[in-house]
């Protein structure tokens, strides 16, 4: 029987291309008891997350490669938001970056 504190090992997925780690509802890291555990995890097809043999890669990285791939898919109407409704644009449907924020980067 362990008691007090103990070091153990375990893994925790991150994001190959940003490094963001996956985290539970509460925003606490995943940790799993081995890696075939973690590959098991994310072979269920876990909100955007990736696993190709290789890489591992985050829902926000896969988005941003699918719109760099294909394009953004601008919804066709969008209700402007009451307050500020000045500042109500369209947001990708993929990777949800605004029309604004792509004038931005460009």
């Amino acid at each position: 029987m362990k008691r007090g504190l103990v070091t153990e090992s375990h893994v925790v997925i991150y994001c190959d291309t940003c490094g963001d780690v996956l985290t539970d509802a509460d925003g606490e890291s995943i940790c799993f008891d081995s890696t075939n555990q973690a590959v098991s995890f994310l072979g269920v097809k876990l909100g955007g997350w990736v696993y190709d043999g290789d890489r591992v890669t985050c829902d926000a990285c896969t988005a941003t490669a699918e719109c760099e791939a294909n394009g953004h898919r601008w919804p066709p109407t969008w209700q402007q938001a009451i307050w500020p409704a000045s500042t109500a644009e369209a947001a990708c449907n993929t990777c949800g970056i605004t029309k604004s924020e792509l004038t931005q980067e460009n």
